[in-house]
This record gives structure tokens, C-alpha cells and sequence, in this order.
């Protein structure tokens, strides 16, 4: 048989392929189905893995039950809050039952022009409140401060100084003598342009607060004399504005604002412009001082003197020249009343929070005014005729390089820019 087979390779071959065919052999299947029963019979006996398919179902459960408790809350609420609005726990629909009645109501007053005859048989039309029947300019409130009364100051000492005071007339002030009561209830009425706090000493100690009032009957002249500044300052002809209809301006646009503000606070050229707007007649106004500490009127009298002799100086011709403008007799006579009026025999000290008014006139005149309380009315101390002083003292608050109050200046400025931002005429002139 060996020589058989080795007579024949193929056929040996063959042959022993076909026994290997025939041979058993494990199958893959078997083999994973005995790795699953195995898996099987140890998975009943892992603890681990039976802990985990708990703590699965564990979670969902809470989720479930999370679920729940939301849906539940959300649909309280959203009874809750039906219930609110069904029984009108707030009252809602009463308040809006009253706005709309008022809107309604107004609604009406101010659409609705009623034509009512007059005492002398002409028609009347009537509008809204605040709006002029006569033909005049509407009402435009000043600096913003419509219906506002009080104006915050800066320091807790005076916290607040009135938006609008009323000051005696000159014809009553013309009747009194030293320390006579005042009536204001007939008086002219003044509106507030800025104020601020005068300090003192590098520490910025506080002296006193300051505002200043212009007469609401004398804006509209106001108005034009700065807008004459603006566009003919009185330092400078070459910045002149210049062009058709310019002279004849009655508002000032923001960059004519904006020269005419730096002309007013400019240290050189401030001085004329604002002499230019005080010097003429026509324009009263009040500086209203409130101390917020106790001081005198000696204190008080010295440091204006102080500011007086220094503006006087500057002024004062070179030698040879013709007298200058403070440099004549009647005027060191007027500087003597000025210091009699603050240095009299009546009571020197002005506690914290009494009120001095000084107010200068149509005229020019200068008078000091007192009021100890503001329960009590008002005391006439004294009169400056000549309109230098008055001027002065202004310029001490107003003008050049050092003032007494720079935060003054600059609120005051910023309320002549609001009353040059409407055309002339416009400014309310009265309390809405």
C-alpha cells in the first residue's frame, strides 16, 4: 500500500483531505451558546450587576414621580392664578375702570373746542389748559423745572432751594424805611437760573448756598439781549455771526449755544459780556444766599467790598489818562452806602439757614433784603442807588478768572443756554 500511495501523491492526498472533512469540529454557534448560558447562570449570582438593573429602575421611578408633582404644581398655579383674576383680588378692574373713565374724560376736554361768547359779544375759544387765547406764546417751562418746586442744592446743610420765589415790588419797597416788614404776596414773581455753593480755603469749606433769580416778566428781554451777545459779542466784532436774518434771530442754534457759552465763562472777554448784559435797565434780577453755617453780615459785606475794590482796580486808567469809569466820587460815596447797609445798628449775625436777598432793580438799584424764618416775611435793610455797585457784586459771581461760586457760574450759564434754545417770547412766565 506504501508503494501504492507513493505511486499516487494526488490520490494520497485527497484521501486525507476527505477524513479531515469528515471529522467533528465545534462550531462558533455551539461555542456562543455555551458562553450565553454560562453569562446566564453568573448573572444570577453577580450582585453587582444585579444592583445596577435596581438602581435603573429606581431612577426611573423618581422621574416619573418628578413628573408628576410638576404637572400637578403647574396646573394649581394656573388655577390660582384663574381664580385671581375671576375675583379681582387686587381690585384691577376697578383702577382700570378709573383710567378710563379719566382718559376718556380728558380725552374729551382736550379734543372737544367749545365756542363761548364773550362779555362783549365776540366768540371765545377754549383749549387746553396752559394754552394762550390772546394770541401769545405758548407756555414754555424754564431749565426744565415745570410743576418742580424744590431744586437740589448739593449739601445736606440746605438741601433744596424753590424753583420760583416771589420778591415785593420797588413800589412798596420805595415806601419803607430801615427794618420794615415786606409783603410779597403782591409781589413779582422769580425764576431760578442756577446756583451753587461758595467754599473757602484750599479744604473747600462751605460758606453759604447761592442762587440766582431773574424777574419771569423780564425773560423775554433777557432773551433778546443774549442772543445780541451771541451774534455781535461785544469783545471780538471779527466773530461776529454774520448772514441775511441774522440781527433779526430768535433762538440761537447749538453751535451759536455753544460760542456763547464759552464767551460768558471765558476769564478775558466774560467781563464785557456780561456787563453788556447787565449794564442797561430793563432787567431785574436777585441773588438769594442761604449760610450753611452761622456767619454775620460784616463777614459777608467784607469779602463783596473785597471783590468790588478788585474789579474797580482793574478798571483804573494808566497814569494821565481821563478818570476811569470807578474812579470818581459819587462812586466811593455809593461804596460808603453799600458798607452802611450791612454795618448799621441792627442785627449783625446771619444763623445757618436764614435767607439774605440781595435784588437789583429795573434800575439798577441794589437792595438787601432779610428774612429770619421762612414763616416770617421779609425786612428791608437798606439802599444802593448807583447801579455800579449792584453790577459789581454780580460780577464777582459771574465774571473773570476767580469767582465766588464757579459752581454757580457754570449752573447759572447752563440755564441761560436753556432759555437762548427757545425762541424769544416762549419761556413760561408763570407757575403751571
Amino acid at each position: 500500500m506504501a508503494t501504492h500511495l507513493r505511486a499516487s501523491p494526488w490520490r494520497t492526498y485527497q484521501c486525507l483531505a476527505r477524513q479531515r472533512i469528515r471529522q467533528p469540529s465545534i462550531t462558533p454557534r455551539s461555542l456562543s451558546t455555551t458562553h450565553s448560558l454560562r453569562s446566564t447562570n453568573n448573572a444570577g449570582s453577580n450582585p453587582l450587576r444585579s444592583t445596577g438593573r435596581a438602581k435603573t429602575e429606581q431612577d426611573v421611578a423618581k422621574s416619573k414621580r418628578s413628573i408628576a408633582f410638576s404637572i400637578v404644581g403647574m396646573v394649581a398655579c394656573g388655577a390660582a392664578m384663574y381664580g385671581m383674576i375671576k375675583l379681582d383680588v387686587f381690585g384691577l378692574d376697578a383702577l382700570d375702570a378709573g383710567k378710563n373713565k379719566g382718559s376718556e374724560a380728558e380725552q374729551v376736554k382736550q379734543n372737544k373746542l367749545e365756542l363761548t361768547p364773550t362779555s362783549n359779544g365776540s366768540m371765545k375759544m377754549d383749549g387746553p389748559p396752559g394754552f394762550p387765547s390772546t394770541g401769545g406764546p405758548s407756555v414754555i417751562p424754564l431749565h426744565g423745572q415745570d410743576n418742580v418746586e424744590q431744586v437740589a442744592t448739593g449739601t445736606s446743610t440746605i438741601p433744596y432751594f424753590p424753583a420760583t420765589i416771589r420778591l415785593p415790588s420797588a413800589s412798596e419797597i420805595d415806601s419803607k424805611q430801615t427794618g420794615d416788614e415786606l409783603s410779597t404776596s403782591d409781589g413779582d414773581e422769580y425764576q431760578l437760573l442756577g446756583l451753587g455753593i461758595r467754599t473757602v480755603s484750599f479744604l473747600s469749606i462751605q460758606v453759604y448756598v447761592v442762587g440766582l433769580y431773574v424777574a419771569k416778566s423780564d425773560i423775554t428781554e433777557l432773551q433778546r439781549r443774549l442772543i445780541h451777545t451771541a451774534i455781535h459779542p461785544p469783545t471780538d466784532e471779527s466773530v461776529a455771526i454774520s448772514g441775511i436774518g441774522a440781527d433779526a434771530a430768535t433762538s440761537l442754534v447749538p453751535p451759536e449755544r455753544q460760542l456763547l457759552k464759552e464767551l460768558l465763562l471765558d476769564a478775558e472777554r466774560g467781563d464785557a459780556a456780561w456787563t453788556a448784559l447787565l449794564k442797561d435797565n430793563g432787567i431785574r434780577t436777585a441773588f438769594r444766599i442761604v449760610p450753611t453755617r452761622n456767619t454775620d453780615f460784616m463777614h459777608l459785606r467784607d469779602g463783596w467790598v473785597r471783590g468790588i475794590t478788585a474789579r474797580a482796580q482793574q478798571k483804573k486808567p494808566p497814569p494821565g489818562a481821563a478818570p476811569g469809569e470807578f474812579q470818581d466820587a459819587e462812586f466811593g460815596t455809593a461804596m460808603n452806602d453799600f458798607k452802611a447797609v450791612f454795618g448799621g445798628g441792627q442785627r449783625k449775625n446771619v444763623p445757618k439757614g436764614q435767607t439774605l436777598v440781595l435784588l437789583r432793580g429795573a434800575q439798577g438799584t441794589l437792595d438787601a433784603l432779610f428774612q429770619p424764618e421762612p414763616t416770617k416775611p421779609m425786612r428791608w435793610m437798606g439802599r444802593v442807588v448807583d447801579e455800579r455797585v449792584s453790577r459789581l457784586v454780580w460780577l464777582n459771581y459771574l465774571a473773570g478768572k476767580s469767582v465766588s461760586s464757579e459752581g454757580a457760574r457754570q449752573s447759572i450759564v447752563e440755564g441761560l443756554m436753556a432759555v437762548v434754545e427757545r425762541p424769544v417770547g416762549t419761556v413760561v412766565q408763570r407757575v403751571v
